[in-house]
């Protein structure tokens, strides 16, 4: 399978055995949260709408595909002389006032693998404020990168930075498309809650909405497929969806003690 070349939180690499079957090979392949592209990178669609409200992810993958010079000019930010506390704070101060969007594109890639843990988090500025991650010797994703331009750079692919609610985003979709929705989760508790990874929250009328859009859609026989945390807001939110439960570990804690499992569910309108 291929794999993500961006670390991300909440990423579905690990669940694809279980989600690709239930996703099949459509026509149309919907994604109004991309994310790292863990899984369209896996689906087999005649054309692929792709779409993430982070515009710095949507802009990387833009230059990725249509840079054939990209990933060569990328990898000069990594490095002994790039893995230096001192140049991250300089890297990060340049990509939150930098305006050139091929350099963000490069930044976005440096700060993705140097940061802490992987995270991508900006403030309510608009800010990226993931400190220094302290790898001994951050990987540069080359292969992936490679394999990720390859599989798109054939395809009838496009990507987006809209609003899950745009009705753009659906508006040329068929009987027997496919939507999946991966919306920041539901906390589990008050203290897990993270959807920041925009600069803004997600918040419970959202849920309310991306469910009621997922009806809707059903209705026009596109089938819907959401994944959240197996929590009873969920639960009450998908009644009308068919539940498919899973156990993830998660991959983004700071200590390997604290990767526990925890659960997840992935519920099927159709």
């Amino acid at each position: 399978m291929n794999k993500p070349f961006l670390k991300w939180a909440g990423g579905k690499y690990r669940i694809l055995p279980k989600l690709l079957p239930l996703i099949g090979s459509p026509k149309r392949y919907c994604e109004p949260f991309a994310g790292s592209l863990a899984t369209a990178l896996n689906v087999k669609a005649n054309e692929y709408i792709l779409n993430d409200l982070n515009r710095d992810i949507i802009n990387l993958y833009n230059y990725l595909i249509n840079s054939p010079t990209f990933i060569l000019e990328c990898e000069e930010y990594f490095g002994e002389h790039t893995n230096q506390k001192e140049v991250f704070y300089i890297h990060r101060d340049n990509f939150n006032n930098e305006v050139e969007l091929k350099l963000r594109a490069f930044l976005f890639v440096y700060l993705n693998r140097h940061c802490f843990n992987g995270l991508t988090r900006y403030n309510k500025k608009g800010e990226f404020n993931v400190p220094f991650g302290k790898n001994s010797k951050p990987y540069y994703p080359k292969i992936e990168m490679n394999n990720f331009q390859k599989f798109f750079k054939t395809k009838n692919v496009k990507f987006t930075a809209l609003s899950f609610e745009d009705n753009s985003l659906y508006q040329n979709l068929e009987f027997g498309d496919v939507v999946y929705f991966d919306p920041p989760y539901i906390p589990v508790s008050k203290t897990s809650a993270f959807t920041n990874y925009t600069g803004e929250d997600f918040t419970h009328n959202q849920q309310v909405e991306l469910v009621n859009l997922a009806i809707n859609l059903n209705k026009r026989g596109i089938k819907v497929i959401i994944s959240n945390h197996d929590v009873p807001l969920a639960r009450e939110l998908y009644k009308d969806a068919k539940i498919y439960e899973l156990q993830v570990t998660r991959s983004i804690a700071a200590k390997g003690s604290s990767r526990k499992k925890v659960n997840e569910l992935i519920a099927v309108f159709e």
